[in-house]
């Protein structure tokens, strides 16, 4: 039997094909349909209640409800279903008989659920751009991609820990939460995850904030790749165990 490496060009673009077709029925199945179609039902009916209302948004309100909002509920529900899903998709022993470590297997369901909520973050972001507000698409994911990849790594984590996505998804609740009610006092702040790089206090320098701004991203990139790698060993563990 051949390795990967010596295959031809045609059959590794085949594996990968169907290695990646696997990967994304194991992670998300017919509820990421469900879950799209809610969010195409709940995007434009809150465009149209804030036409109605007359009510003026803020560029960091819109950006919170239309782009922050959906995509930080499909990261982590999908975060915190990721172990579970291959059993209920029924390809746990395929993916138990492949010629590759676990631990590979992990990551590159881990890497599949970022590339699938960057996609959904770029679609409503250059939705956004074009029917809601004026903003910069590079800029706008640069600055709302870093919130998404934490709060998925540390879904995930807890899941692997409490061996229970239900129990995860409720500390993430509770957490989420948190955030929401201190927006108020820390939404400014190099500790906010949600910091929007578009709302500058009036009384704040320029430059203290472009420094601050970037402090975060970064933090909060590097805090994602800290707690996926945990994750990873937790569940490298955990698949020793089976």
């Amino acid at each position: 039997m051949k390795s990967f490496r010596d295959l031809s060009w045609k059959s590794k673009a085949h594996v990968v094909g169907l290695y990646t077709r696997m990967n994304v029925r194991a992670l998300f199945g017919w509820k990421a349909l469900v879950y799209l179609a809610a969010v195409a039902v709940y995007y434009p009916t809150f465009c149209y209640i804030v036409v109605r209302t007359e009510a003026r948004l803020t560029l960091g309100q819109a950006l919170g409800w239309l782009v922050w909002l959906p995509s930080t509920l499909f990261a982590v529900f999908f975060a915190m279903e990721m172990i579970a899903r291959e059993r209920d998709a029924g390809i746990l022993e395929t993916f138990f008989t492949v010629s590759v470590s676990t631990y590979r297997i992990w990551l590159t369901k881990l890497l599949t659920l970022a590339l699938c909520v960057s996609l959904l973050a770029f679609v409503l972001v250059v939705v956004s751009c074009w029917y809601v507000v004026e903003i910069s698409i590079p800029l706008t994911l640069v600055a709302v991609l870093p919130p998404l990849y934490f709060f998925a790594s540390l879904s995930l984590l807890l899941s692997a820990m409490l061996k229970s996505g239900n129990a995860a998804g409720i500390i993430m609740l509770a957490l989420l939460a948190f955030v929401a009610v201190s927006s108020e006092g820390l939404g400014a702040t190099v500790v906010y995850p949600y910091l929007n790089p578009f709302d500058r206090p009036h009384d704040t320098d320029p430059y203290v904030w472009v420094r601050t701004v970037v402090y975060n991203k970064l933090a909060f990139t590097l805090l994602s790749g800290v707690i996926s790698w945990r994750s990873l060993r937790w569940l490298d563990k955990r698949e020793r165990l089976l």
